[in-house]
């Protein structure tokens, strides 16, 4: 193909291709970059858009930019490291594409100017180290990753931590039922009811039981050293139990 058909990836959408380059009346180029809200003009003019880049790039080099806004990424002096963007004023989680989902965090990354939600995580540091393997797989900047020291195998995905379920009584299998309590407790790997009772007591004991009867562990129970050293009275059938 001809070199005056061939087209340049252009790196930005301005007229000019180039980012930070505005062509001038006269036919000529003049490169431009934006520092603190204000522009600031790099030289008179330039012959050709590409001299007009390389001294955009020159200045944003100076300046530490991202290479997604440099024109020549891949002239960048070795070593070279951008300045970490900073967060939106309207961030309030801490980390880059976390926000808060009433309890819990969710992860979005914004890919190709559409949302991807990345998952819903139970600590925002889970839902930011989410994100930053979003960027790093999508080529992305990474001057936007929340911990751009971390290294990231993104050929495995993190284990997930499970969530323990604490029940809404204080007493673990024991679960309120109408005006009464119900002990659920896994035996054989299937979840079963244990019966129901008058107070709470009296089914995390029920649970304890049937929990010591499969085999559980001293720690798995709601009294691993036995009631506390006091009588609770009216367990389902008036009985005082005494440690």
């Amino acid at each position: 193909m001809p070199k005056s058909k061939r087209k340049r990836n252009r790196r930005s959408n301005s007229k000019s291709g180039y980012f930070g380059v505005d062509k001038l009346p006269n036919g000529k180029y003049r490169a431009i970059i934006r520092i603190d809200g204000n522009n600031k003009y790099l030289g008179s003019s330039y012959n050709t858009a590409k001299q007009a880049a390389k001294a955009h790039d020159k200045e944003a080099i100076k300046l530490r930019r991202p290479f997604s806004k440099l024109n020549y990424p891949k002239k960048a002096p070795v070593g070279y490291t951008p300045i970490q963007q900073a967060l939106p004023s309207t961030n309030t989680v801490g980390y880059r594409g976390v926000y808060k989902d009433r309890k819990k965090f969710k992860a979005q990354i914004r890919i190709g100017g559409k949302n991807t939600n990345l998952g819903i995580y139970d600590t925002a540091k889970e839902a930011a180290n989410a994100y930053d393997r979003a960027v790093l797989k999508a080529n992305q900047s990474t001057t936007f990753l929340n911990f751009p020291d971390m290294v990231h195998n993104l050929d495995v995905e993190p284990k997930r931590k499970k969530q323990k379920v604490q029940s809404t009584t204080g007493y673990r299998g024991v679960y309120k039922s109408g005006g009464k309590f119900r002990a659920m407790a896994t035996i054989n790997g299937k979840q079963k009811s244990v019966g129901t009772f008058d107070t709470a007591i009296g089914a995390a004991l029920a649970y304890d039981q049937a929990a010591i009867r499969a085999g559980r562990k001293s720690h798995t129970l709601n009294f691993p050293d036995g009631l506390p050293i006091k009588q609770e009275s009216d367990i389902d059938d008036g009985t005082a139990f005494w440690v």
